[in-house]
């Protein structure tokens, strides 16, 4: 079973997106000096509620 993990936050507001994609918008979106790797980031967005597990 895949998950899902959607924002409320601009811009990817509504957005659905799986753990794959999600590395992506780490690729793309973080603060790479904040946030030096994937894992760091991934948990401190669940954490924080950004994104939630759907």
């Amino acid at each position: 079973m895949t998950n899902f993990y959607i924002t409320y936050e601009e811009p990817l507001k509504g957005k659905c997106f799986t753990e794959k994609q999600m590395k992506e918008v780490y690729r793309d979106l973080a603060d790479k000096n904040e946030y030096p790797t994937f894992d760091i980031w991934f948990s401190d967005m669940l954490k924080s509620g950004v994104y939630l597990n759907g």
